[in-house]
């Protein structure tokens, strides 16, 4: 069956991520041991039910501070917070302009409001339009309620946007996800760093 529509991830493929510079800033701030309430592989409760939209971001930074102990007000954890967006890339967009005159191109990303507010608006102001424009239809965790890698999330995506999924690709760099999606029956590709999304070749991939 020929791939009629790719699912990108945000984070780790579109926009790259300063896990480091994000946790240092935490740290200089006085929280010594941020890697361990968020880190790429696990994370405490409060921030998978922020990335679930079970919890309001104000609820999320009173959730922080007490598993802190610290009394950094809303604005400092979010500039910090948001610290683990980079900047949007001028040539994974373009990629992006031209892949959809040939493909339908979803977005799906694990992520939460206090992000997602952030790296939309910095899609405005680096890219000057709205990242939405590059895409049939964003799909965001906290919108969902749902995230990845469960084939249920997948699965949402899928049903929402009237997909098959075996017409469909999946691109992301955790490979946790790729399974996930793998056992939704899309097809997958494992974008694995250093190697960026415009340095993959989409004929070999889908063809």
């Amino acid at each position: 069956m020929t791939v009629k529509n790719i699912i990108f991830d945000l984070g780790g493929v579109i926009l790259d991520l300063g896990f480091e510079r994000m946790v240092n800033s935490f740290e200089n701030l006085g929280i010594k041991d941020f890697s361990a309430y968020f880190n790429p592989q696990k994370q405490v409760d409060f921030f998978e039910k922020l990335e679930l939209g079970l919890i309001s971001p104000e609820i999320f930074y009173d959730k922080f501070r007490e598993a802190t102990n610290s009394q950094l007000t809303d604005e400092i954890i979010e500039k910090n917070w948001n610290l683990i967006l980079k900047d949007f890339q001028k040539e994974r967009m373009d990629l992006l302009t031209e892949l959809s005159a040939d493909f339908s191109l979803y977005l799906f990303s694990n992520t939460n409001a206090i992000h997602a507010k952030c790296f939309e608006q910095r899609c405005i102001e680096e890219m000057g339009q709205p990242l939405s424009t590059y895409f049939r239809k964003t799909y965001y965790s906290h919108d969902l309620h749902l995230r990845k890698p469960t084939v249920e999330s997948f699965q949402e995506v899928l049903r929402q946007s009237n997909l098959k999924a075996d017409e469909t690709l999946f691109i992301d760099d955790n490979a946790d996800n790729i399974l996930g999606a793998q056992a939704a029956g899309l097809k997958t590709y494992h974008l694995k760093a250093p190697k960026v999304l415009t340095e993959l070749n989409f004929q070999e991939i889908i063809y």
